[in-house]
């Protein structure tokens, strides 16, 4: 049987990567599964020192940030349960409402809201994923392709889905139940945009608590997948300067604009747990 989700027993939201990695692969391979909007049909590979990470969408496209909320709602749940001793919540088998997800992620309770989460239940299922990037020892079993979810939808007389029964990865149940693996994300993440979501996530990987992350305009483009082309993205990025929008962290950029520098501001968020060891990098 599943494990039913009970958002009142949220006490933090965590991060997790989508896949772990065995002690052999000391550098990771930073990649981004997501995009950052719908009907993204392109298939994306990435590649390190003969290691890659290859994500071919659903018939519908990639699976989007606010796609990746679902996995976030379950690997907080893990999470959660993990630190608080409740290891009988311990499954990759999960279940949950619409109704509690909608609220937990503030995305509304409208018809376009339901029809939404059946969209990106669809993504994650559809999309496959394939690496050779070895798993941790402790997964004696374990494809080098699979899916970033298995999921069944119980509906209500209107046709609306009422409830949700998930099977989660083994790579990414062993990342949300490995201490060393997860850390806490901002708890207003849901009310960022996609791209400052998507842009913090690759800071809480690549900065650390004392030693900035350093990278090129380019190279932060390419690592979002944004499709849009340099010169908007340059001013998106202005535009997080300006504002602070990028919550536990400073931003700077060059004079000619072509590296970002982010900072890690100190005491941001709470320091239960450390930041994931960085074996692979997919945001």
């Amino acid at each position: 049987m599943p494990v039913l989700i009970s958002p009142e027993s949220f006490t933090y939201l965590y991060l997790a990567d989508v896949l772990s990695a065995g002690k052999a692969s000391t550098r990771p391979v930073v990649c981004s599964p997501f995009s950052l909007s719908a009907r993204d049909l392109e298939a994306r590979r990435f590649a390190l020192d003969g290691q890659f990470f290859e994500i071919t969408p659903s018939a519908t496209g990639l699976p989007t940030v606010r796609d990746k909320d679902v996995l976030i709602y379950c690997v907080s749940w893990l999470a959660n349960a993990l630190f608080d001793e409740r290891h009988k919540d311990l499954s990759r088998n999960l279940q949950f409402t619409a109704r509690d997800f909608l609220d937990f992620s503030k995305r509304g309770i409208g018809g376009a809201q339901y029809d939404g989460l059946a969209q990106a239940l669809d993504r994650l299922a559809g999309s496959k994923i394939t690496t050779n990037i070895c798993p941790p020892d402790e997964i004696k079993e374990c494809s080098d392709s699979f899916n970033l979810i298995r999921y069944e939808a119980e509906r209500d007389r209107d046709g609306r889905i009422d409830a949700v029964s998930i099977e989660l990865p083994e790579r990414l149940y062993h990342c949300a139940t490995d201490w060393t693996q997860v850390c806490v994300i901002y708890l207003d993440y849901f009310s960022l945009a996609p791209l400052r979501r998507l842009i913090y996530i690759l800071a809480k990987i690549q900065c650390g608590e004392w030693q900035p992350w350093v990278v090129s305009l380019n190279e932060l483009h390419r690592l979002t997948g944004c499709s849009s082309p340099l010169r908007k993205f340059r001013n998106s990025v202005q535009g997080l300067l300006t504002d602070n929008a990028i919550p536990e962290y400073r931003i700077e950029m060059d004079a000619q604009g072509m590296t970002v520098t982010f900072y890690r501001l100190p005491g941001a968020t709470p320091g239960l747990v450390p930041i994931p060891v960085k074996r692979s990098a997919c945001v």
